[in-house]
């Protein structure tokens, strides 16, 4: 992933010019070897840097290592932020490229253990759990995972900013690199595949309701 890429977002929308002067400054500060504005990016956009890096990658572990390897990127790179974009959207970015590049390296990786022979186990540990509570939290998450699953991987990042980390539009649009309508466009798809999945399942009228709200919302 070189600078070109990394820098080669959309313009700003309304509003944020504020945001923007501030964010200009702090990477500058923080560029200079100011620890403190430095560590307050990091406080800042980890949080959401990890929810990005988790959509592509799914796994928590994996997607810790990608937001460290994303912030050593935007810290080399922080001479070069212009500020033509909010920094959240530049380290959004950063993260989500760096999580394409590892998911496919770790495709990679997995179809030469296979050809070689080697059993390779990409489960996630899941901590046993116990109580009806639990079981029924566990059968939700499990009919939740087996909707994802029928989406492709970059239907399942669209889906997950919007719906489960509640990214607008206009956000995940800048992040994945598409226009607002490609990604609306993505979305509809998805919640298709998954209402024809969860026909059955009481879920269904979640996603007749709420999610077609959060399609009109930007």
């Amino acid at each position: 992933m070189d600078k070109a890429t990394i820098h080669s977002i959309a313009t700003l929308a309304g509003g944020e010019e504020a945001t923007i002067k501030s964010d200009r400054e702090l990477a500058r500060r923080a560029a200079r070897g100011d620890r403190n504005a430095f560590q307050q990016i990091v406080d800042t956009h980890k949080q959401r840097m990890f929810t990005v890096a988790r959509s592509v990658i799914g796994e928590p572990a994996a997607a810790e290592d990608i937001v460290q390897d994303s912030l050593i990127k935007a810290y080399r790179a922080l001479t070069d932020f212009r500020g033509d974009c909010l920094l959240s959207t530049w380290l959004h970015r950063i993260t989500y490229l760096t999580a394409i590049d590892a998911h496919r390296a770790r495709k990679r990786y997995l179809q030469l253990a296979t050809d070689d022979g080697v059993e390779v186990d990409i489960e996630d540990e899941t901590p046993g759990s116990s109580g009806e509570a639990d079981v029924e939290s566990n059968q939700l998450k499990q009919e939740i995972d087996d909707a994802l699953g029928c989406l492709s991987p970059f239907e399942q990042t669209v889906f997950t900013l919007r719906h489960m980390q509640n990214f607008k539009l206009r956000e995940i649009a800048l992040v994945v690199d598409r226009s607002e309508g490609t990604v609306k466009n993505i979305l509809f798809r998805a919640i298709r595949k998954m209402r024809e999945r969860l026909q059955d399942s009481y879920l269904n009228k979640d996603l007749n309701g709420s999610m077609n709200e959060g399609i009109e919302t930007c």
